[in-house]
């Protein structure tokens, strides 16, 4: 027994198998959905396509991780590094991401509704085709250069020219075609 629990114990250690497991114990609300608790999450983690409601990380360090597709309703992610992670088409409904650091995070395609960014980094951050509306604390968010695109959508009241955001062009598909065509005609004549 000693030996497997060595074994298991080597290989947590050196590999990314127990790495930002975080696990489901108990229902939060008591209406038979499962909630998290805190867990010691690491930079680098993959936590993609995780379903995480209600996970209580607050100050967690999850910087370059690859949060893509996972589902943080309800989280509480208040004052986490979040710096340079991907959390494309993320679920992030209501969650807390108060005094969080989100500069350089890529939020494309991702939920943002109704969540709590008082007083967050969002520097450089990305938020093309991301859903912002219903944002709480907005006004107070560091917003200098996050990026957007047309496909956006915004808090009511919230310009983003206010907060020196910077827009992102959607390529024209008929720019794209051409650039394509042009590219296998070269190709062709040689």
């Amino acid at each position: 027994m000693v030996r497997w629990i060595s074994l298991v114990a080597v290989i947590c250690f050196t590999t990314q198998i127990c790495v930002a497991d975080i696990w489901q114990w108990t229902d939060g609300d008591n209406d038979g959905s499962l909630w998290l608790s805190d867990s010691l999450a690491e930079p680098y983690a993959d936590l993609s396509y995780q379903v995480l409601w209600w996970a209580d990380l607050p100050y967690a360090n999850l910087h370059h991780a690859n949060l893509m597709n996972i589902d943080f309703s309800f989280a509480n992610l208040s004052g986490a590094n979040l710096k340079i992670a991907n959390v494309s088409y993320a679920n992030l409904f209501e969650a807390n991401l108060e005094n969080s650091i989100l500069a350089y995070a890529s939020f494309f395609g991702a939920n943002l509704d109704s969540v709590n960014i008082g007083d967050a980094n969002l520097f450089y951050a990305d938020f093309s085709d991301a859903n912002l509306a219903n944002l709480e604390n907005w006004e107070s968010a560091f917003w200098l250069a996050a990026r957007y695109n047309a496909n956006t959508t915004f808090p009511e009241g919230m310009d983003p020219n206010d907060y020196a955001m910077i827009e992102l062009e959607i390529p024209n598909p008929s720019v794209i075609s051409l650039v394509l065509f042009a590219g296998i005609t070269a190709r062709r004549k040689r």
